[in-house]
């Protein structure tokens, strides 16, 4: 719920010498139109510029219009007309409302401020000041607590977008590695192929040569049958020379047939 700030309620000019268009504006702003009493204010002040009250008037009126810059100026033109403390304090604190319905609480501050220099005894000037701090306080407060909660979702946000990264990589990787294997299976595949197809373009001869024969021998065997073959041959030719050299010696010794 928006606080409600209080202005100072109207200064009405004096009965006595007033102008028509000024009687006419304070009615209409009791009455609740303010768009008329802004009217008739601008033209009480074309008729009697030098009169300070009128435009204290037309401030209120604006300000109820919520024409807060058009309020602000006509304020100030009161506090520069005026002499007197205490309507300068009147003017700082109307202009200090004008800043609180904006909720621009530290030029709110400053205004009630200036008004309480003014007229140390308002009480109103001074409910309205604590209200302005307690008001800015809580802003500055809002305002760090988003600060913090915009950093930690900044923080979530990197924090995913890293992880994201990594994700991608790692997914890049295991798609290179698994490129890489079914590139070595092909090679493989492709070698096989072809020492396959070498095999077969072989001449036949040279497949005969290198599968051996069912009944072919090898040459270490056909030395081993060699060579046993000789040591019989020469077992055979001692048993012979033997035999031999024994027959001769009976023919010798023996009777002459």
């Amino acid at each position: 719920m928006k606080t409600t700030y209080w202005l100072i309620p109207l200064l009405f000019l004096l009965t006595a010498g007033m102008p028509e268009d000024g009687r006419k504006a304070n009615d209409a702003y009791n009455n609740g139109s303010y768009a008329r009493a802004e009217e008739l204010y601008k033209k009480a002040i074309d008729q009697n510029p030098e009169n300070a009250r009128l435009y204290f008037n037309l401030g209120n009126t604006l300000a109820q219009q919520k024409k807060y810059q058009e309020a602000l100026g006509a304020f100030q033109q009161y506090r520069a007309k005026v002499k007197e403390p205490e309507n300068k304090a009147r003017a700082e604190y109307n202009m200090g409302n004008v800043y609180a319905e904006q909720e621009q609480w530290q030029k709110a501050m400053n205004y009630y401020k200036q008004s309480l220099m003014h007229n140390p005894a308002d009480e109103q000037a001074k409910h309205n000041y604590e209200l302005a701090h307690q008001k800015l306080k809580k802003k500055q407060q809002q305002k760090q607590k988003q600060q913090q909660n915009g950093q930690n979702n900044q923080e979530k946000q990197n924090k995913k977008q890293q992880q994201n990264k990594n994700n991608k990589q790692k997914q890049q990787q295991n798609k290179q590695d698994q490129n890489k294997q079914d590139q070595q299976q092909k090679n493989n595949r492709q070698q096989n192929q072809q020492q396959q197809s070498d095999q077969n373009k072989k001449p036949q001869s040279q497949k005969q040569q290198q599968q051996p024969r069912p009944n072919q021998i090898s040459k270490a065997d056909a030395e081993k049958i060699l060579k046993a073959l000789e040591n019989k041959e020469k077992d055979l030719l001692k048993k012979f020379t033997k035999q031999k050299t024994k027959s001769q010696s009976k023919s010798s010794n023996g009777k002459d047939w």
